[in-house]
């Protein structure tokens, strides 16, 4: 949306962004203030919860930008940005930086932590985090040798149905992607922008991936097999590897962080096994 220039080492943080709030936390110098939607107001299980201040607002809304320039930041880290004028009026308060990265809804952990770093004149710490982070991935693909290669399908499922992630860029299928998870051509192929695809009763057949990794969301885990058609006779569900995300494990993936993602494998290490045994 624009090239901003961010001071080094700046006085006001304010972010909207878990990415950058959590990677500025994990190198000793969290936000002065942190925006959270309504949606997801409490800290998740990884966050340290060490903001100067966290507020909220609508997750059908905006923020409200007065508020944000009364607080006089020296830079704001505004994540997703539904356009070039929300964008335009939070820089003209403070340097901005949306999302960085190659998705526009979220930020990229590890460019973020970089950024982060970066502008904190601690380049090589955050670069410390990222390999410890990164080498929790290689742990996890050597302890479970059954995740390269496999097929994995990724979620929600609502009254409405079933949708599911296509967008290669989209951080709910770089995750799958950097264990070695392949999303499989059929489940792309069934999406009209690129992004989601909506799944129909009669093609629940497309989930019968090695690993599924569902969101329900206005539906409660045990309503699941009633819900989804036909969803005790898939293969995953079956095998014990089919993993029910609550709203925590699915912001974790899909708006992942240094601290997030650590989190997100830990969760997900008895499903990893059963694909294991699976595959015996």
């Amino acid at each position: 949306m624009g090239t901003t220039e961010v001071p080094e080492d700046p006085g006001k943080i304010i972010s909207f962004s878990p990415s950058f709030t959590d990677v500025f936390s994990a190198l000793g110098r969290p936000v002065d203030v942190e925006y959270r939607t309504d949606f997801y107001g409490e800290p998740g299980p990884w966050e340290n919860g060490d903001s100067g201040e966290t507020l909220t607002y609508p997750m059908t809304g905006t923020p409200d930008v007065e508020k944000v320039a009364e607080a006089d930041p020296d830079v704001i880290f505004a994540g997703y940005l539904p356009d070039q004028a929300t964008y335009d009026r939070f820089n003209q308060i403070a340097p901005t930086i949306a999302t960085v990265g190659s998705s526009p809804m979220s930020d990229d952990w590890r460019e973020a932590t970089t950024v982060a770093g970066d502008i904190l004149g601690r380049s090589d710490d955050a670069k410390s985090l990222i390999e410890d982070a990164e080498q929790a991935f290689t742990d996890a693909k050597e302890n479970h040798p059954a995740l390269d290669g496999a097929t994995g399908a990724f979620g929600q499922i609502s009254e409405q149905g079933l949708a599911m992630v296509t967008g290669d860029a989209d951080p709910a299928n770089v995750f799958p992607t950097d264990l070695g998870i392949v999303i499989p051509e059929e489940i792309k192929a069934a999406s009209l922008n690129g992004s989601r695809a909506f799944i129909s009763e009669e093609n629940t057949d497309l989930l019968n991936t090695d690993l599924l990794y569902m969101w329900p969301v206005g539906v409660e885990a045990k309503d699941v097999p009633t819900t989804v058609k036909g969803w005790d006779q898939l293969t995953p569900v079956k095998n014990g590897t089919a993993f029910l995300a609550d709203t925590d494990a699915a912001m974790a993936i899909s708006n992942p962080t240094i601290l997030s993602v650590v989190w997100e494998l830990e969760q997900l290490e008895d499903t990893f096994t059963a694909l294991d045994d699976a595959a015996e």
